[in-house]
């Protein structure tokens, strides 16, 4: 029943189940309904498989706040650069969105990914960004992330819900991992 899900949901990552519905991955788009989600298995390996999936295809839909200007809707997605290495890059409207704080595009095995509730690490005794304390109420902070970028830049994040932050950073983690396994090294950009 759709009750049970809620409450399976919220539980802490390492109190899941293994199987349940889709782990609020149909909150992020990943599953394509909720029959899907009923079938869905958490193991990491399926987890980065959608994630993955979803980024080279559709991308995820975020809310990007900025020091400098005001909040913009853009997409997350992934593609291999020349290298082979996979790359996260930024779309606004179709089109590659690039700004003072996101990059044309930057290899995952070179980025960090932390929740806005995680330590800052520019700011002591404080969690998140700056940029997200400023935009951002603290009733809020479970929806947000920072991708800590090369060079001390970042780029802070919301998404619609909790439960897909929950899940969008959990995957991240993932294929932020893979990657480093896998980086062929070069410029970080």
């Amino acid at each position: 029943p759709p009750s049970s899900r809620i409450a399976v949901g919220r539980q802490p990552a390492h109190r899941r189940p293994e199987t349940m519905a889709c782990m609020g991955l149909s909150c992020a788009g990943l599953c394509a309904d909720d029959d899907a989600a009923d079938n869905y298995t958490t193991d990491d390996e399926t987890r980065l498989k959608m994630l993955k999936e979803k980024l080279a295809g559709a991308g995820i839909q975020i809310k990007k706040f900025s020091a400098k200007s005001p909040m913009k809707k853009i997409v997350l997605k992934m593609k291999n650069d020349d290298a082979g290495d996979a790359a996260m890059y930024f779309e606004q409207h179709g089109e590659p969105y690039t700004d003072v704080d996101c990059p044309v595009s930057v290899r995952f095995a070179v980025i960090g990914m932390r929740r806005a509730t995680d330590p800052d690490p520019y700011s002591k005794h404080m969690a998140g960004s700056r940029v997200l304390r400023d935009n951002l109420s603290p009733t809020d902070a479970l929806k947000a992330a920072v991708i800590d970028l090369p060079k001390k830049a970042s780029v802070s994040f919301a998404v619609d819900s909790d439960m897909e932050m929950s899940d969008l950073v959990e995957g991240m983690r993932l294929l932020i991992a893979e990657a480093k396994t896998s980086f062929a090294g070069g410029a970080d950009y």
